[in-house]
C-alpha cells in the first residue's frame, strides 16, 4: 500500500466509520502553508501567518471562573460519564518508550506519579536517568539486575531507551500495555535540532538561521555529524523505537515498520493533541481522571525556539519522510480510537483542562523561573549550553501539597528519589 502525501494529508490503511473520518479530515487536513498544531512540550501555539511560523507561549485555557469548573465537575460526575472503571481494572503494568521532544517528559511524570503513589516497582536506570540510550536496550543497563541477586518483578518502564522489544518483553509481565507518544515532525525536529545543538555537531557556524542552512543541503552536513548515529539526525523519531532509517529504505519497508509498532503499542498519543491522547490513554489503562492531569514539564522558553517558513516545515518532511508517514498514520488512529470510545471524549478533554487550571491556580506561582533564580532544585531541569528553558516555581503553601509538588518535579530528582527507594527495598532484600 502507497503513502499519498501532501503535507499531513495520507490516504489512510483502514476505512473508518463516518465520525472518525470526519475527525481524521479535521485534525489531519493541511493549510495552505502546512499544517500547525498546539505544541505541548514547548509551551505554546504555533500559527503560520505570511509564510512564517510564529508562537505565543502560554497554557492552554480552560474555564475562567469557579462556576465552570464546578460545571465540569457536574459533567464529570454525569452518569456514565467517561466512567471506566466499573467495567475495567486499572491497569499497572505498563512500558512508555520516552521519545525525545515530543512532551514525553509530561507524560512520564504522570506514570511516575502514579506508580509511586502505589507503591509500583519501576524498570530504573543503573546511573543517572537514560538506560543506555542511543544504543538499544539491554537488560544490562538496569539497576536492579546490577544489584539485586533476586529476580525482580517490574511494574513500570518509562525512562529514555531505544527500543528493543524482545529485550523488554523478557523483562516485563505478559499483561503489559505498550504506550508512547510522537509528534508532528516539523516540530519535533526544529526542537530536538534546537536542543541538542546539532549545528555544532554539523559545524554550522557565522548563521543566525543554522536549521534554514542545513535544510538547504541536509545529506551534506550529517556527513560531519560524528558526535551521535548518524541515524538519529534523520527520522529521530523512528530511530527511537529501534529502527535505522536511510535514504534507501522503501515507503513499503516504512509501512511495515509501522505495522510492527501498531501491533505492539496499545496507544501512540500525539502531542499536538495532548489532551486527547490522554484522555484515550486514560481509558485504555482505566485510570482516573485525576491520575492523568499535568504541568507542561521540560518546556523551552520562547527566545529558544526558532521560527521556520513553509518552505523550511515542508523540507523537515521531506527529510524525514519516515517520520511523517509514522506521524500521518498515527495521527489518524487517535482520532479514529477516540470516535468509538463510549462516552464523550469532548467533554472528558473539557474537565481535564478545567482540572488543569484549577490546580495550575492551586500550586503554580510561575512556570517561567529562569534556572539562576530556581530556588528548589526539585524543579530544575536540564538546561543545554545556549538553550533556556523553563522551570515551576510553586506558591508557599504548595510546598506542603505532595500532588503539587510531584506533579512539578522534573525527571532527574524524581528518578533520584525512586532510586533510593529501590536500592532500600533490595539491601532490606539481602
Amino acid at each position: 500500500m502507497a503513502y499519498y502525501t501532501t503535507n499531513n494529508i495520507t490516504r489512510t490503511r483502514t476505512s473508518d466509520n463516518n465520525e472518525a473520518s470526519q475527525q481524521v479530515k479535521k485534525h489531519t487536513q493541511a493549510s495552505d502553508n502546512n499544517a500547525v498544531t498546539d505544541e505541548p512540550n514547548d509551551h505554546k501555539n504555533n500559527t503560520i501567518s505570511g509564510g512564517r511560523i510564529r508562537t505565543h507561549k502560554g497554557f492552554r485555557k480552560g474555564p475562567n471562573d469557579a462556576s465552570d469548573i464546578t460545571s465540569m465537575k457536574e459533567q464529570e460526575q454525569g452518569a456514565g460519564f467517561g466512567n471506566t472503571s466499573n467495567t475495567c481494572n486499572e491497569k499497572t503494568n505498563l512500558v512508555f518508550l520516552k521519545t525525545h521532544k515530543t512532551a514525553s517528559s509530561t507524560v512520564q511524570n504522570i506514570i511516575m506519579r502514579f506508580g509511586s503513589t502505589r507503591n509500583l516497582t519501576f524498570v530504573l536506570p543503573r546511573n543517572g536517568h537514560i538506560m543506555g540510550w542511543p544504543k538499544l536496550f539491554q537488560k544490562s543497563f538496569v539497576l536492579q539486575k546490577d544489584l539485586s541477586k533476586k529476580n525482580t518483578t517490574y511494574n513500570i518502564l518509562c525512562h529514555h531507551i531505544r527500543f528493543h522489544h524482545e529485550h523488554v518483553r523478557e523483562l516485563m509481565p505478559d499483561d503489559t500495555v505498550y504506550i508512547t507518544i510522537i509528534r508532528n515532525p516539523v516540530y519535533m525536529f526544529e526542537s530536538i535540532f534546537s536542543y541538542m545543538r546539532f549545528d555544532k555537531d554539523f559545524r554550522i557556524k557565522n548563521t543566525t538561521e543554522p536549521l534554514k542552512t542545513f535544510l538547504e543541503q541536509p545529506s551534506y552536513y550529517v556527513k560531519f555529524g560524528t558526535k551521535r548515529p548518524a541515524a538519529l539526525y534523520r527520522n529521530p523519531m523512528l530511530f527511537e523505537f529501534g529502527n535505522i532509517r536511510t535514504e534507501s529504505d522503501t515507503e513499503q519497508s516504512i509501512e511495515f515498520d509501522i505495522d510492527r509498532i501498531e501491533k505492539i503499542f496499545s496507544v501512540v498519543m500525539i502531542a499536538d493533541y495532548f489532551e486527547e491522547s490522554l484522555v484515550l490513554l486514560k481509558h485504555t489503562l482505566c485510570w482516573d481522571i485525576n491520575d492523568v492531569t499535568f504541568f507542561k514539564m521540560n518546556a523551552r522558553e520562547n527566545e529558544s525556539i526558532r521560527s521556520m517558513t513553509a518552505d523550511m516545515a515542508e523540507k523537515i518532511r521531506q527529510w524525514n519522510k519516515a517520520d511523517a508517514m509514522l506521524f500521518d498514520h498515527f495521527n489518524k488512529t487517535l482520532w479514529s480510537k477516540l470516535s468509538k470510545l463510549p462516552f464523550d471524549w469532548r467533554k472528558e478533554v473539557e474537565v481535564l483542562k478545567a482540572k488543569n487550571l484549577q490546580i495550575q491556580n492551586e500550586c503554580l506561582q510561575s512556570d517561567s523561573v529562569s534556572n539562576a533564580t530556581m530556588d528548589d532544585k526539585r524543579f530544575g531541569v536540564f538546561q543545554p549550553a545556549g538553550i533556556h528553558m523553563e522551570h515551576f516555581q510553586l506558591k508557599e503553601n504548595a510546598l506542603m501539597n505532595k500532588t503539587c509538588v510531584n506533579m512539578a518535579k522534573s525527571e532527574i530528582p524524581f528518578t533520584r528519589e525512586l532510586h533510593d527507594k529501590e536500592k532500600r527495598r533490595i539491601l532490606n532484600q539481602l
